[in-house]
């Protein structure tokens, strides 16, 4: 009886110092990965994003965080109540198609999420996450456009949108996506 707890204990032993091996590499591939996302971040130029029909430039407010989450991007547009009207089809297509100009020749694990925060005047928002692999898989060809925005969560004015083929459904109304890259 005293040898199989012997034995039994040893296996614990072992148990626990093969977990905190796995655990230390595993931080410190965290780290890597990490790191080298920051660092492939120094390459984009978010300056080619198309929000709201405007371009981002002086006077827009951006922030850049790399979370667990993935790529976090809050951006904050100074646009004033009279000169706009609301978020169009045409806005939308102009964001999607200006996604790959942006991360186009991005070095990002395909499992990298990207996540825009958009404040759009004083009323409107747009919230967009995708995997970047999903953006890769579409330039390439690989995936059609449907495909592509299915695997997008998007928010409109902080309600989900549903997507059905190349159409994005919120707030009663339809936004049909036509772009291309």
């Amino acid at each position: 009886m005293f040898k199989e707890y012997g034995r039994f204990k040893s296996f614990l032993i072992l148990l626990l110092v093969v977990s905190l091996v796995l655990s230390i590499v595993s931080v410190s591939f965290g780290e890597t990965v990490t790191k080298d996302v920051r660092e492939n971040l120094k390459d984009i130029r978010l300056n080619d994003l198309v929000v709201a029909g405007l371009t981002l430039g002086y006077g827009c407010g951006v922030k850049i965080y790399v979370e667990p989450k993935g790529i976090i991007i809050c951006i904050s547009l100074p646009i004033s109540p009279k000169d706009y009207k609301g978020i169009t089809q045409k806005d939308l297509n102009s964001f999607f198609a200006s996604l790959w100009k942006v991360f186009g020749t991005s070095k990002f694990p395909p499992n990298t999420r990207i996540n825009f925060y958009i404040e759009i005047s004083t009323t409107d928002s747009l919230i967009v996450e995708f995997p970047i692999g999903a953006l890769y898989d579409f330039y390439k060809e690989k995936i059609t456009r449907s495909d592509f925005l299915k695997k997008c969560d998007i928010w409109v004015n902080g309600e989900k949108a549903t997507i059905k083929g190349d159409t994005i459904k919120v707030l009663g109304k339809e936004f049909k996506m036509d772009f291309e890259f």
